[in-house]
């Protein structure tokens, strides 16, 4: 869990996530009962340029009444870089602080310019030979555009995260608890695949292939996915993947669920909402969902895990 900014309790409303890129801005709450069992009060994405959408946020909060909703904002994959790296052999309390000196040679800004943060890997993965985190670095004044943003809104930022501990989170909606369960996203010029047993994320790949670079033939796109899951198995040490988890696509998602199920020897089976909480959530085509669905990730977010 990303710690950013410091955790506070949240509102009545529940939990906003929000995700704002190049192609418009997505807004998704999440509400739940004294049980912990999640709700989804809505999902929602207009396309907008970015100098629109302060704009469009602004009217959303006016119209749903979301005035002083914490919100969970969700970085955009291109705005941040993740980084999977060794541990040096430091005390818990001075891993985070050594892993940011480790950083120094391996980016391209000065430090006193990023935040960065990491997410430890379970002390099992790798069958225990090695100490392994995902270290996440994004400029400071990426975050502090994103607080600026929410600000003017009258929202209240509760978080930030990443892409992958969104996907992490809509793993645990999905039925993660005890099992290998990796979700897999294809984008037009890229996708992302990770895997995870129960709150614990053990593996995050960027896939190089996207949608338009395959242009109908997914051979390399399956190729490059089965590779990800082989060296899961191999590598990790957790055994096989029980399920694999075709996130909804803004185009082609049928033609390539049938080519990645003809390739793939892994059970692969595609994700919407009604999967994640029942009937009761709002009417989006699978485009819709495609590009709503990281900010339910976000808005899935619990402090506890």
């Amino acid at each position: 869990m990303l710690g950013w900014l410091n955790k506070k309790k949240q509102t009545p409303q529940g939990l906003i996530g929000l995700e704002t890129g190049p192609e418009g801005i997505a807004l998704a709450q999440v509400e739940r009962d004294t049980e912990g069992r999640a709700r989804l009060l809505r999902c929602l994405f207009k396309a907008a340029a970015p100098a629109e959408q302060a704009q469009v946020l602004k009217d959303w909060v006016q119209e749903l009444q979301l005035q002083g909703a914490a919100v969970n904002f969700l970085l955009h994959p291109a705005s941040y870089q993740l980084l999977l790296l060794d541990c040096p052999d430091v005390p818990e309390e001075e891993l985070r602080d050594a892993m940011r000196w480790r950083l120094k040679d391996l980016i391209s800004q000065p430090l006193e310019t990023v935040v960065t943060d990491l997410i430890a890997l379970p002390a099992d993965a790798y069958r225990g030979r090695s100490r392994m985190a995902y270290c996440a670095v994004l400029e400071k004044q990426q975050m502090e555009q994103a607080a600026r943003l929410l600000r003017q809104a009258g929202l209240r930022l509760q978080s930030i995260d990443i892409t992958e501990m969104a996907f992490r989170n809509l793993g645990l909606q999905a039925g993660a608890a005890a099992i290998n369960l990796a979700l897999l996203r294809l984008r037009s010029s890229e996708g992302l695949i990770s895997v995870q047993n129960g709150a614990d994320l053990y593996m995050a790949r960027r896939i190089e292939q996207g949608i338009e670079r395959a242009d109908g033939n997914y051979a390399a796109i399956t190729l490059e996915v089965q590779r990800s899951l082989d060296y899961f198995e191999s590598q990790l040490g957790k055994g096989y993947i029980n399920r694999l988890l075709l996130l909804p696509m803004k185009r082609d998602g049928e033609q390539a669920m049938q080519a990645l199920a003809g390739g793939l020897a892994v059970n692969l089976q595609r994700l919407s909402l009604e999967d994640l909480f029942g009937d009761d959530v709002p009417l989006l085509d699978e485009r819709e969902q495609a590009y709503c669905l990281t900010a339910v990730g976000a808005a899935l977010r619990q402090e506890n895990s």
